[in-house]
């Protein structure tokens, strides 16, 4: 009987060992994830202005090709049918002034919501106006996330700017 119970007592021993070494590691997984999420998520924010800066230069090919019409067809990426996309005179991808023209314009160019990794994404449009009125306003849409990440899509020209980091801004 005394080894019966020596080998409980020596499984028991196994399994608590075992359970302390799981919960070390998976802290170890959680504090280097908590260190690490803002990269996660710059990097995914960068491969999405990756992504917006492909389709909108798609978009402008297909404009160019199809003899500059005010609207390009596209095969979209969620749906059988094909995407029809409202595009500027210069062809790049504009919708017509309204309430929520930057959110109108990421659901053009993305197919999918305003968030990445369960974080919204903020769409503000931004004016500069000129110092002569006989010049245009130059319409940009601001595409950020709460920490301060962020890219702009420029309606007039199409020029999607680099991701900057609200990190590098300090």
């Amino acid at each position: 009987m005394s080894s019966n119970s020596e080998k409980n007592e020596k499984s028991l021993a196994e399994f608590v060992v075992i359970v302390v070494l799981v919960g070390v590691l998976m802290s170890v997984f959680i504090i280097y994830y908590i260190k690490q999420e803002a990269q996660f998520s710059t990097a995914g924010f960068s491969s999405l202005a990756q992504n917006f800066t492909t389709k909108v230069s798609t978009v402008h090919a297909q404009w160019l090709m199809d003899k500059q019409p005010r609207v390009i067809e596209l095969a979209s990426i969620n749906k059988a049918e094909k995407q029809l996309i409202t595009v500027n005179k210069k062809g790049w991808i504009d919708v017509n002034n309204g309430p929520l023209v930057c959110e109108r314009i990421w659901q053009i160019v993305m197919e999918s919501p305003l968030s990445l990794m369960k974080q919204s994404i903020a769409a503000i449009e931004v004016r500069n106006f000129s110092a002569q009125p006989s010049q245009h306003v130059s319409l940009v849409c601001r595409y950020t996330l709460p920490n301060g990440t962020y890219f702009d899509y420029n309606r007039f020209n199409g020029r999607v700017s680099t991701v900057i980091t609200g990190d590098s801004l300090e």
